[in-house]
């Protein structure tokens, strides 16, 4: 196995974008290109490459997203995307996704344009409202995980699977506190989680890697990971929550999953509203459903309400 490029090598790298950059520029029809990934704010190594996004002038005769190019033998791979489409992914709800990173750390190797560059200054600044569905989205990625974990230490014991469930939550917890810090989520975020509070991610993620896992000690890393959770619940599902205060009535999981796929982009909110009626937040209900439009029977959905506070919850 070969080992990781030294930091010296990073002129390997450089020369090879030395060498691409012009041919890059006597394109016309690309407005910009703009350096992400490792070599624009992180260590390179051995299989690392030149990830780029190519920004486009917007014509009809598109060609392919993504294009994968040789420059004096490194990769160099990148994406392909039209100025009008770009402005869009700009100014739209990123809400800390992959590409939200990816172009907030990248670095404008040159532009035609000057309000590329400002586009990309501008995702920086995280709103209240993107901030609102990262934590939602992050937390959706957390609670299935929890709910596997208890599974199976409940239903077998089995210290080691149930380890890994929790693991696999400790990403999304991390982008919890790394969202909740206003920060930009790397793709390396529970480091930057650890950072940010060594003692819980000491208990869930780097004690269940590194030491023996007894019953007592993951048990305990579960709880710790349940509470953190639930202390945050009225933040983390607050889309959830104002969405049927609003309401102000019951709506089947139908209508919430299409109202949050359609507005957001985020699916998965049964999820959040079955561990959110397990905190007393919302009440499960039903509402009736065709299973088919030529149904002549009613079944009952699943649906969810907010409790009113004047409500005697009878």
């Amino acid at each position: 196995m070969k080992l990781p490029v030294r930091d010296a090598s990073t002129d390997e790298f450089a020369a090879a974008l030395d060498t691409l950059l012009p041919e890059l520029q006597s394109d016309r029809a690309i407005l910009a290109a703009l350096l992400g990934g490792s070599l624009s704010h992180d260590r390179v190594w051995a299989k690392s490459d030149i990830d780029l996004l190519l920004i486009t002038v917007d014509d009809k005769l598109t060609g392919a997203p993504y294009i994968s190019l040789n420059a004096g033998g490194v990769n160099v791979h990148a994406l392909v995307m039209q100025r009008a489409e770009f402005r869009k992914l700009a100014e739209g709800a990123v809400h800390q996704s992959f590409m939200h990173s990816f172009l907030a750390k990248s670095r404008v190797l040159f532009t035609r344009d000057d309000t590329i560059p400002e586009l990309c200054a501008r995702l920086h600044h995280l709103g209240e409202r993107d901030m609102s569905l990262a934590l939602l989205d992050a937390a959706l990625g957390a609670v299935p995980c929890l709910y596997k974990a208890h599974k199976f230490l409940l239903t077998r014991g089995d210290l080691d699977y149930t380890s890994l469930w929790i693991l696999y939550a400790a990403t999304s917890l991390a982008k919890i506190e790394v969202i909740s810090g206003r920060k930009l989520v790397d793709r390396e975020v529970i480091p930057q989680a650890l950072a940010l509070n060594p003692s819980f991610f000491k208990t869930v993620y780097t004690d269940l890697l590194n030491t023996k896992k007894t019953r007592k000690a993951v048990e305990g890393a579960l709880a710790a990971a349940d509470a953190y959770v639930a202390a945050r619940a009225p933040r983390l599902f607050a889309p959830v929550l104002d969405y049927l205060r609003e309401a102000a009535e019951i709506r089947s999981v139908s209508e919430l999953e299409s109202h949050f796929q359609r507005s957001f982009g985020i699916s998965g909110v049964t999820t959040a509203c079955e561990y959110l009626a397990d905190q007393g937040l919302l009440v499960k209900a039903s509402s009736p459903v065709r299973a088919t439009k030529r149904s002549s029977a009613s079944l009952q959905e699943l649906a969810f309400f907010v409790l009113r506070e004047d409500d005697d919850g009878e």
